[in-house]
Protein backbone atom coordinates (compact mmCIF):
# COMPACT_ATOMS: atom_id res chain seq x y z
CA UNK A 1 0.00 0.00 0.00
CA UNK A 2 2.91 2.41 0.75
CA UNK A 3 4.61 1.54 -2.73
CA UNK A 4 0.97 2.22 -4.35
CA UNK A 5 1.03 5.63 -2.76
CA UNK A 6 4.30 6.14 -3.59
CA UNK A 7 3.65 5.63 -7.43
CA UNK A 8 0.31 7.73 -6.92
CA UNK A 9 1.86 10.52 -6.02
CA UNK A 10 5.06 10.86 -8.33
CA UNK A 11 2.40 10.37 -11.47
CA UNK A 12 1.17 13.92 -11.66
CA UNK A 13 4.86 15.29 -11.15
CA UNK A 14 6.34 13.90 -14.80
CA UNK A 15 4.13 15.79 -17.23
CA UNK A 16 4.98 18.98 -14.81
CA UNK A 17 8.72 18.46 -15.10
CA UNK A 18 8.30 18.58 -18.71
CA UNK A 19 6.42 21.59 -18.79
CA UNK A 20 9.17 22.97 -16.32
CA UNK A 21 11.82 21.79 -19.20
CA UNK A 22 9.90 23.54 -22.28
CA UNK A 23 10.44 27.15 -22.09
CA UNK A 24 8.07 29.73 -23.85
CA UNK A 25 10.45 29.77 -26.51
CA UNK A 26 9.83 25.72 -27.38
CA UNK A 27 5.88 26.44 -26.74
CA UNK A 28 5.97 29.17 -29.09
CA UNK A 29 7.55 27.22 -31.67
CA UNK A 30 5.77 23.89 -30.97
CA UNK A 31 2.57 25.71 -31.21
CA UNK A 32 3.67 27.61 -34.70
CA UNK A 33 4.52 23.97 -36.38
CA UNK A 34 1.11 22.36 -35.22
CA UNK A 35 -0.59 25.52 -36.85
CA UNK A 36 1.02 25.55 -39.88
CA UNK A 37 0.72 21.89 -40.12
CA UNK A 38 -3.38 22.30 -39.52
CA UNK A 39 -3.61 25.41 -41.74
CA UNK A 40 -1.46 23.58 -44.33
CA UNK A 41 -3.79 20.33 -44.33
CA UNK A 42 -6.96 21.69 -44.25
CA UNK A 43 -7.41 23.21 -47.34
CA UNK A 44 -6.33 19.58 -48.97
CA UNK A 45 -9.00 17.85 -46.73
CA UNK A 46 -11.59 20.75 -47.88
CA UNK A 47 -10.53 20.14 -51.88
CA UNK A 48 -10.65 16.23 -51.21
CA UNK A 49 -13.74 16.15 -49.37
CA UNK A 50 -15.29 18.29 -52.42
CA UNK A 51 -13.88 16.37 -55.48
CA UNK A 52 -10.37 17.75 -56.14
CA UNK A 53 -7.61 15.67 -56.71
CA UNK A 54 -4.25 16.32 -57.68
CA UNK A 55 -2.92 15.77 -61.13
CA UNK A 56 1.07 14.79 -61.35
CA UNK A 57 0.99 15.16 -64.84
CA UNK A 58 -0.42 18.77 -64.90
CA UNK A 59 0.69 19.67 -61.86
CA UNK A 60 -2.61 21.47 -60.26
CA UNK A 61 -5.45 20.38 -58.34
CA UNK A 62 -8.79 19.46 -60.44
CA UNK A 63 -12.58 18.14 -60.06
CA UNK A 64 -12.54 14.57 -60.79
CA UNK A 65 -14.58 12.79 -62.98
CA UNK A 66 -16.31 8.91 -63.27
CA UNK A 67 -16.84 6.22 -65.76
CA UNK A 68 -19.89 4.61 -66.08
CA UNK A 69 -20.03 1.54 -68.57
CA UNK A 70 -22.65 -0.95 -69.08
CA UNK A 71 -21.89 -4.15 -70.46
CA UNK A 72 -23.43 -7.20 -72.14
CA UNK A 73 -22.58 -10.15 -71.41
CA UNK A 74 -22.27 -9.47 -67.40
CA UNK A 75 -19.40 -10.53 -65.27
CA UNK A 76 -17.32 -8.61 -67.85
CA UNK A 77 -13.50 -7.49 -66.50
CA UNK A 78 -12.69 -3.56 -66.65
CA UNK A 79 -8.98 -2.49 -66.69
CA UNK A 80 -8.47 1.53 -66.70
CA UNK A 81 -4.67 2.00 -67.80
CA UNK A 82 -3.78 -1.60 -67.69
CA UNK A 83 -5.27 -1.98 -63.93
CA UNK A 84 -8.51 -4.03 -63.26
CA UNK A 85 -11.16 -2.41 -61.14
CA UNK A 86 -12.84 -5.58 -60.98
CA UNK A 87 -15.85 -7.45 -63.23
CA UNK A 88 -18.94 -5.83 -63.38
CA UNK A 89 -22.29 -6.36 -61.75
CA UNK A 90 -23.74 -10.13 -61.87
CA UNK A 91 -27.39 -8.63 -63.04
CA UNK A 92 -27.25 -5.67 -64.48
CA UNK A 93 -23.32 -5.66 -65.95
CA UNK A 94 -22.57 -1.99 -64.94
CA UNK A 95 -20.16 -0.67 -63.19
CA UNK A 96 -18.95 2.76 -61.63
CA UNK A 97 -15.18 3.98 -61.77
CA UNK A 98 -15.06 7.22 -59.28
CA UNK A 99 -12.60 9.90 -58.51
CA UNK A 100 -10.25 9.62 -61.65
CA UNK A 101 -8.59 12.70 -62.50
CA UNK A 102 -9.23 14.66 -66.11
CA UNK A 103 -7.48 13.08 -68.85
CA UNK A 104 -7.41 10.94 -71.56
CA UNK A 105 -7.86 6.72 -70.39
CA UNK A 106 -7.53 3.35 -71.94
CA UNK A 107 -10.19 1.21 -71.39
CA UNK A 108 -10.52 -2.48 -72.00
CA UNK A 109 -13.36 -4.87 -70.84
CA UNK A 110 -12.78 -8.54 -71.91
CA UNK A 111 -14.01 -12.00 -70.67
CA UNK A 112 -12.33 -15.09 -71.56
CA UNK A 113 -14.58 -16.65 -74.45
CA UNK A 114 -14.98 -13.13 -76.10
CA UNK A 115 -13.98 -10.66 -78.29
CA UNK A 116 -12.72 -8.07 -76.08
CA UNK A 117 -13.47 -4.21 -76.50
CA UNK A 118 -10.98 -1.26 -75.86
CA UNK A 119 -11.16 2.09 -76.35
CA UNK A 120 -9.40 5.75 -75.51
CA UNK A 121 -11.80 7.62 -73.53
CA UNK A 122 -11.62 11.57 -71.72
CA UNK A 123 -12.56 11.95 -68.23
CA UNK A 124 -13.91 15.59 -67.48
CA UNK A 125 -14.07 17.36 -64.54
CA UNK A 126 -17.14 16.81 -62.12
CA UNK A 127 -18.75 14.40 -65.43
CA UNK A 128 -19.14 10.83 -66.08
CA UNK A 129 -17.86 9.96 -69.45
CA UNK A 130 -21.21 7.28 -70.43
CA UNK A 131 -20.52 3.95 -72.39
CA UNK A 132 -23.96 2.34 -72.16
CA UNK A 133 -23.95 -0.01 -74.95
CA UNK A 134 -20.68 -2.29 -74.85
CA UNK A 135 -21.27 -5.87 -76.23
CA UNK A 136 -18.92 -8.65 -76.33
CA UNK A 137 -19.51 -11.41 -79.27
CA UNK A 138 -18.32 -14.89 -78.96
CA UNK A 139 -15.09 -15.21 -80.52
CA UNK A 140 -15.96 -19.11 -82.11
CA UNK A 141 -19.39 -19.11 -82.35
CA UNK A 142 -20.72 -22.51 -83.51
CA UNK A 143 -22.57 -22.86 -86.67
CA UNK A 144 -25.39 -25.82 -87.21
CA UNK A 145 -26.86 -26.93 -90.70
CA UNK A 146 -31.09 -26.87 -90.88
CA UNK A 147 -31.37 -27.16 -94.17
CA UNK A 148 -30.26 -28.37 -97.28
CA UNK A 149 -30.22 -28.03 -100.96
CA UNK A 150 -31.33 -24.10 -100.86
CA UNK A 151 -30.78 -22.59 -103.82
CA UNK A 152 -33.16 -19.24 -102.62
CA UNK A 153 -34.76 -17.73 -99.60
CA UNK A 154 -37.36 -15.23 -98.87
CA UNK A 155 -38.13 -14.25 -95.32
CA UNK A 156 -41.40 -13.24 -94.16
CA UNK A 157 -42.66 -10.35 -92.13
CA UNK A 158 -43.29 -12.30 -89.42
CA UNK A 159 -39.55 -12.97 -88.80
CA UNK A 160 -40.72 -16.18 -88.05
CA UNK A 161 -41.17 -18.21 -91.50
CA UNK A 162 -39.27 -18.16 -94.94
CA UNK A 163 -39.65 -19.59 -98.14
CA UNK A 164 -37.27 -21.41 -99.35
CA UNK A 165 -36.46 -22.56 -103.22
CA UNK A 166 -34.71 -26.32 -102.74
CA UNK A 167 -33.28 -28.28 -105.31
CA UNK A 168 -33.75 -31.99 -105.76
CA UNK A 169 -31.14 -33.77 -103.39
CA UNK A 170 -28.38 -34.76 -105.78
CA UNK A 171 -29.44 -37.69 -108.71
CA UNK A 172 -33.36 -36.44 -108.51
CA UNK A 173 -34.77 -34.85 -111.05
CA UNK A 174 -34.16 -31.52 -112.37
CA UNK A 175 -36.52 -29.67 -111.06
CA UNK A 176 -37.08 -27.48 -107.87
CA UNK A 177 -39.89 -26.69 -105.00
CA UNK A 178 -41.24 -23.87 -103.36
CA UNK A 179 -41.61 -24.57 -99.42
CA UNK A 180 -42.98 -22.54 -96.69
CA UNK A 181 -40.49 -23.16 -93.72
CA UNK A 182 -41.45 -22.84 -89.85
CA UNK A 183 -37.99 -21.97 -88.41
CA UNK A 184 -38.73 -22.18 -85.11
CA UNK A 185 -39.94 -25.72 -85.66
CA UNK A 186 -37.41 -26.06 -88.96
CA UNK A 187 -40.45 -27.71 -90.53
CA UNK A 188 -41.04 -27.17 -94.43
CA UNK A 189 -44.82 -27.49 -96.39
CA UNK A 190 -44.21 -27.93 -100.32
CA UNK A 191 -46.56 -24.83 -101.91
CA UNK A 192 -45.63 -25.39 -105.36
CA UNK A 193 -43.28 -27.62 -107.95
CA UNK A 194 -41.61 -26.98 -110.76
CA UNK A 195 -42.21 -29.70 -113.80
CA UNK A 196 -39.37 -27.39 -115.76
CA UNK A 197 -35.72 -26.60 -114.99
CA UNK A 198 -35.90 -23.54 -117.20
CA UNK A 199 -38.34 -22.08 -114.97
CA UNK A 200 -37.15 -19.19 -112.86
CA UNK A 201 -38.87 -17.62 -110.06
CA UNK A 202 -38.22 -13.70 -111.22
CA UNK A 203 -39.92 -11.99 -107.98
CA UNK A 204 -41.24 -13.10 -104.50
CA UNK A 205 -43.24 -10.01 -102.26
CA UNK A 206 -44.58 -10.64 -98.78
CA UNK A 207 -47.82 -8.81 -99.12
CA UNK A 208 -49.48 -6.51 -96.65
CA UNK A 209 -51.03 -10.03 -95.28
CA UNK A 210 -48.44 -12.41 -93.89
CA UNK A 211 -50.22 -15.00 -95.07
CA UNK A 212 -49.88 -14.19 -98.90
CA UNK A 213 -46.97 -13.12 -101.25
CA UNK A 214 -46.85 -12.57 -104.77
CA UNK A 215 -44.98 -14.84 -106.93
CA UNK A 216 -43.75 -14.15 -110.53
CA UNK A 217 -42.50 -16.79 -112.90
CA UNK A 218 -40.51 -16.99 -115.91
CA UNK A 219 -41.64 -19.59 -117.92
CA UNK A 220 -40.90 -20.39 -121.07
CA UNK A 221 -39.85 -16.85 -121.86
CA UNK A 222 -43.10 -15.91 -120.57
CA UNK A 223 -43.88 -13.68 -117.29
CA UNK A 224 -46.94 -15.00 -115.21
CA UNK A 225 -47.58 -13.79 -111.39
CA UNK A 226 -49.74 -15.27 -109.33
CA UNK A 227 -51.09 -14.36 -105.11
CA UNK A 228 -50.33 -17.43 -103.39
CA UNK A 229 -52.59 -17.98 -99.88
CA UNK A 230 -51.34 -20.06 -97.15
CA UNK A 231 -54.20 -21.89 -95.38
CA UNK A 232 -52.63 -21.86 -91.91
CA UNK A 233 -54.90 -24.85 -90.79
CA UNK A 234 -53.20 -27.10 -93.41
CA UNK A 235 -49.97 -26.42 -92.18
CA UNK A 236 -50.88 -28.00 -88.55
CA UNK A 237 -52.48 -31.11 -90.30
CA UNK A 238 -50.56 -33.91 -91.24
CA UNK A 239 -50.31 -34.14 -95.03
CA UNK A 240 -48.03 -35.56 -97.50
CA UNK A 241 -46.07 -33.80 -99.54
CA UNK A 242 -48.17 -34.34 -102.44
CA UNK A 243 -51.61 -33.20 -100.64
CA UNK A 244 -49.72 -29.99 -99.94
CA UNK A 245 -49.18 -29.15 -103.19
CA UNK A 246 -52.42 -30.53 -104.26
CA UNK A 247 -54.20 -27.92 -101.71
CA UNK A 248 -51.92 -25.06 -102.34
CA UNK A 249 -52.59 -25.18 -105.73
CA UNK A 250 -56.08 -24.74 -105.18
CA UNK A 251 -54.91 -21.37 -103.35
CA UNK A 252 -52.91 -19.83 -106.39
CA UNK A 253 -54.86 -17.17 -108.29
CA UNK A 254 -53.50 -15.73 -111.45
CA UNK A 255 -52.94 -12.22 -111.55
CA UNK A 256 -52.15 -9.75 -114.84
CA UNK A 257 -48.99 -7.59 -112.89
CA UNK A 258 -46.92 -6.31 -109.60
CA UNK A 259 -49.11 -3.04 -110.10
CA UNK A 260 -52.55 -4.50 -109.99
CA UNK A 261 -51.49 -7.00 -107.18
CA UNK A 262 -51.09 -4.29 -104.96
CA UNK A 263 -54.32 -2.13 -106.00
CA UNK A 264 -56.11 -5.33 -104.98
CA UNK A 265 -54.65 -5.74 -101.58
CA UNK A 266 -54.84 -1.92 -100.72
CA UNK A 267 -58.59 -1.11 -102.70
CA UNK A 268 -56.66 1.99 -104.18
CA UNK A 269 -56.38 2.34 -107.67
CA UNK A 270 -53.32 3.67 -109.92
CA UNK A 271 -53.75 7.01 -112.72
CA UNK A 272 -51.75 4.93 -115.75
CA UNK A 273 -48.86 7.45 -115.65
CA UNK A 274 -47.32 5.93 -112.46
CA UNK A 275 -43.48 5.54 -113.13
CA UNK A 276 -42.80 3.46 -109.89
CA UNK A 277 -44.72 2.82 -106.91
CA UNK A 278 -43.91 1.72 -102.86
CA UNK A 279 -46.58 -0.37 -100.59
CA UNK A 280 -46.30 -1.21 -96.86
CA UNK A 281 -48.83 -1.78 -94.26
CA UNK A 282 -49.21 2.05 -93.94
CA UNK A 283 -49.42 3.73 -96.93
CA UNK A 284 -49.29 3.61 -100.69
CA UNK A 285 -46.55 5.82 -102.81
CA UNK A 286 -46.42 6.11 -106.40
CA UNK A 287 -44.28 8.49 -108.47
CA UNK A 288 -46.10 9.84 -111.67
CA UNK A 289 -44.72 11.05 -115.19
CA UNK A 290 -45.05 14.72 -114.10
CA UNK A 291 -42.47 14.21 -111.25
CA UNK A 292 -44.84 14.21 -108.55
CA UNK A 293 -45.20 11.93 -105.41
CA UNK A 294 -48.42 11.02 -104.31
CA UNK A 295 -49.60 9.17 -100.76
CA UNK A 296 -52.65 7.43 -100.35
CA UNK A 297 -53.77 5.26 -96.99
CA UNK A 298 -56.66 3.19 -96.42
CA UNK A 299 -58.44 5.63 -94.47
CA UNK A 300 -57.81 7.95 -97.18
CA UNK A 301 -60.67 9.07 -99.86
CA UNK A 302 -58.33 11.15 -102.19
CA UNK A 303 -54.06 10.94 -102.61
CA UNK A 304 -52.22 13.85 -100.83
CA UNK A 305 -49.39 15.37 -103.15
CA UNK A 306 -45.90 15.49 -101.08
CA UNK A 307 -43.98 17.48 -103.46
CA UNK A 308 -44.53 20.86 -105.02
CA UNK A 309 -41.89 20.84 -107.27
CA UNK A 310 -41.59 18.55 -109.78
CA UNK A 311 -39.10 15.66 -109.45
CA UNK A 312 -37.05 15.55 -112.97
CA UNK A 313 -38.20 12.54 -114.66
CA UNK A 314 -36.29 10.24 -117.43
CA UNK A 315 -37.38 8.18 -120.43
CA UNK A 316 -35.46 4.79 -119.59
CA UNK A 317 -34.01 5.95 -116.30
CA UNK A 318 -35.00 3.17 -113.15
CA UNK A 319 -36.60 5.33 -110.16
CA UNK A 320 -37.10 3.72 -106.90
CA UNK A 321 -38.98 4.73 -103.78
CA UNK A 322 -38.19 4.49 -100.19
CA UNK A 323 -39.76 5.11 -96.93
CA UNK A 324 -38.84 5.41 -93.49
CA UNK A 325 -40.92 6.74 -90.74
CA UNK A 326 -42.35 9.91 -92.23
CA UNK A 327 -39.85 10.49 -94.54
CA UNK A 328 -39.71 9.93 -98.35
CA UNK A 329 -36.74 9.37 -100.58
CA UNK A 330 -36.20 9.13 -104.32
CA UNK A 331 -33.49 7.09 -105.71
CA UNK A 332 -32.44 7.77 -109.10
CA UNK A 333 -29.74 5.85 -110.75
CA UNK A 334 -27.06 6.00 -107.39
CA UNK A 335 -28.16 9.17 -105.86
CA UNK A 336 -30.62 9.21 -103.34
CA UNK A 337 -32.85 12.23 -102.39
CA UNK A 338 -35.11 13.19 -99.72
CA UNK A 339 -38.33 15.28 -99.22
CA UNK A 340 -38.13 18.19 -97.55
CA UNK A 341 -41.15 18.32 -95.72
CA UNK A 342 -41.08 22.47 -95.12
CA UNK A 343 -40.20 23.68 -98.75
CA UNK A 344 -42.11 19.86 -100.07
CA UNK A 345 -39.18 19.68 -102.80
CA UNK A 346 -37.04 17.12 -102.79
CA UNK A 347 -33.34 17.90 -102.54
CA UNK A 348 -29.52 15.13 -103.14
CA UNK A 349 -29.40 13.22 -99.84
CA UNK A 350 -26.86 11.19 -100.44
CA UNK A 351 -24.52 10.09 -103.17
CA UNK A 352 -23.65 7.35 -104.46
CA UNK A 353 -26.11 5.20 -102.81
CA UNK A 354 -25.96 1.48 -102.41
CA UNK A 355 -29.04 0.76 -99.72
CA UNK A 356 -30.14 1.55 -96.26
CA UNK A 357 -31.83 0.33 -93.64
CA UNK A 358 -33.53 1.48 -90.59
CA UNK A 359 -32.46 0.92 -87.12
CA UNK A 360 -34.98 -1.00 -84.43
CA UNK A 361 -35.58 1.66 -82.54
CA UNK A 362 -36.70 3.52 -85.19
CA UNK A 363 -34.19 6.68 -84.53
CA UNK A 364 -31.07 6.13 -87.44
CA UNK A 365 -30.80 5.07 -90.60
CA UNK A 366 -27.55 3.25 -92.01
CA UNK A 367 -26.80 4.36 -95.22
CA UNK A 368 -23.87 2.29 -97.59
CA UNK A 369 -21.96 3.72 -100.39
CA UNK A 370 -20.85 0.28 -101.58
CA UNK A 371 -17.28 0.52 -99.36
CA UNK A 372 -18.48 3.13 -97.21
CA UNK A 373 -21.17 3.45 -93.82
CA UNK A 374 -22.60 6.39 -92.63
CA UNK A 375 -25.45 7.43 -89.80
CA UNK A 376 -28.25 9.63 -90.35
CA UNK A 377 -30.33 10.85 -86.81
CA UNK A 378 -33.90 11.13 -86.88
CA UNK A 379 -33.96 12.46 -83.76
CA UNK A 380 -31.92 14.22 -81.10
CA UNK A 381 -29.34 11.57 -79.09
CA UNK A 382 -29.37 12.44 -75.60
CA UNK A 383 -26.70 9.23 -74.33
CA UNK A 384 -22.72 9.92 -75.16
CA UNK A 385 -21.87 10.16 -77.81
CA UNK A 386 -25.04 12.96 -78.23
CA UNK A 387 -25.98 13.89 -81.85
CA UNK A 388 -28.23 16.04 -83.24
CA UNK A 389 -31.46 15.74 -84.66
CA UNK A 390 -30.83 15.71 -88.90
CA UNK A 391 -27.21 14.86 -88.40
CA UNK A 392 -25.57 13.21 -90.83
CA UNK A 393 -22.26 11.05 -89.63
CA UNK A 394 -19.46 9.34 -91.32
CA UNK A 395 -18.94 5.57 -89.74
CA UNK A 396 -16.39 3.61 -91.59
CA UNK A 397 -14.19 3.10 -94.76
CA UNK A 398 -13.15 -0.05 -95.80
CA UNK A 399 -11.48 -1.92 -98.36
CA UNK A 400 -13.94 -3.97 -99.80
CA UNK A 401 -17.53 -3.47 -100.56
CA UNK A 402 -20.37 -3.72 -97.69
CA UNK A 403 -23.02 -6.27 -98.57
CA UNK A 404 -25.80 -7.16 -96.24
CA UNK A 405 -25.83 -4.41 -94.22
CA UNK A 406 -28.48 -4.29 -91.63
CA UNK A 407 -28.37 -3.51 -87.47
CA UNK A 408 -27.33 -5.80 -84.77
CA UNK A 409 -29.48 -4.75 -82.10
CA UNK A 410 -29.84 -0.61 -82.17
CA UNK A 411 -26.47 0.06 -81.51
CA UNK A 412 -24.69 -2.03 -83.71
CA UNK A 413 -24.31 -3.04 -87.28
CA UNK A 414 -23.68 -6.22 -89.11
CA UNK A 415 -22.84 -6.95 -92.70
CA UNK A 416 -20.32 -9.21 -95.03
CA UNK A 417 -17.52 -7.76 -96.23
CA UNK A 418 -15.97 -10.13 -98.57
CA UNK A 419 -16.35 -14.07 -97.18
CA UNK A 420 -16.32 -12.02 -93.32
CA UNK A 421 -19.25 -11.83 -91.45
CA UNK A 422 -18.56 -8.30 -89.14
CA UNK A 423 -20.29 -6.70 -86.21
CA UNK A 424 -19.44 -2.79 -85.69
CA UNK A 425 -20.67 -0.69 -82.98
CA UNK A 426 -21.69 2.92 -84.10
CA UNK A 427 -19.49 4.76 -81.22
CA UNK A 428 -16.85 6.38 -83.19
CA UNK A 429 -15.30 7.94 -79.78
CA UNK A 430 -11.43 7.08 -80.41
CA UNK A 431 -12.66 4.33 -83.17
CA UNK A 432 -15.01 1.48 -83.78
CA UNK A 433 -14.49 -1.81 -82.10
CA UNK A 434 -15.14 -4.53 -84.98
CA UNK A 435 -15.45 -7.90 -85.02
CA UNK A 436 -14.77 -10.46 -87.59
CA UNK A 437 -18.18 -13.18 -86.23
CA UNK A 438 -17.40 -16.04 -89.00
CA UNK A 439 -15.95 -16.52 -92.16
CA UNK A 440 -18.15 -18.48 -95.22
CA UNK A 441 -18.69 -18.26 -99.04
CA UNK A 442 -21.03 -15.61 -100.12
CA UNK A 443 -23.26 -15.36 -96.91
CA UNK A 444 -26.65 -13.71 -96.59
CA UNK A 445 -27.87 -12.61 -93.05
CA UNK A 446 -30.34 -12.59 -91.18
CA UNK A 447 -30.38 -12.05 -87.01
CA UNK A 448 -33.25 -13.53 -85.40
CA UNK A 449 -34.07 -11.17 -82.35
CA UNK A 450 -35.96 -13.58 -80.10
CA UNK A 451 -33.49 -16.76 -79.99
CA UNK A 452 -30.77 -14.17 -80.38
CA UNK A 453 -29.04 -16.19 -83.39
CA UNK A 454 -28.12 -16.12 -86.29
CA UNK A 455 -28.98 -17.17 -89.72
CA UNK A 456 -27.25 -17.72 -93.00
CA UNK A 457 -27.80 -19.11 -96.06
CA UNK A 458 -24.23 -20.16 -97.84
CA UNK A 459 -23.47 -21.98 -100.72
CA UNK A 460 -27.23 -24.78 -100.39
CA UNK A 461 -26.85 -24.90 -96.82
CA UNK A 462 -28.83 -22.75 -93.98
CA UNK A 463 -26.94 -22.91 -90.91
CA UNK A 464 -27.67 -21.74 -87.30
CA UNK A 465 -25.38 -20.06 -84.93
CA UNK A 466 -25.17 -20.72 -81.06
CA UNK A 467 -26.89 -17.87 -79.31
CA UNK A 468 -24.48 -14.84 -79.64
CA UNK A 469 -26.18 -12.44 -76.82
CA UNK A 470 -27.52 -13.71 -73.29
Amino acid sequence: AAMNNKLLHCAPIIPQAIMIAMTKRTRTILFLVLGAIFFSLAPLIILYSQGYRFSWNEKQFSKVGAFYLSIIPTRAEVLVNEKSIGKTARVLGTTLTKDLSPGVYSVRVQKQGYHSWEKRLEIFPKQVTEVKHITLLPDNPAFAVLQDNVEAIWFGPNKTEALLRKSPPAGGQNTWTLSLWDIQKNAEYPLLESSRAQDEIWNIEWTLDPDSFLLQIVSQEQQKSFVQTIDRNLLESQKTAAESLQASSRLRAPITSRLHYVQTQTGITFPRNVVTFFADNQQVLWLDQAGTLWQQTSNDTQPRRLNEEPFSIETETPYNILAARNEFFLQKREVLYMLNQETRTFEEFFAPFHEMVLSPDAKKLALSTGNEIWLFFFEEESEQPRRQKGEKLFLTRLSEDIENLGWFGAHHLMFVQGQTIMVSEIDNRDHLNMVELAKFSHPSLFLQEDTKTLLLHTGNQILSSSKLLP
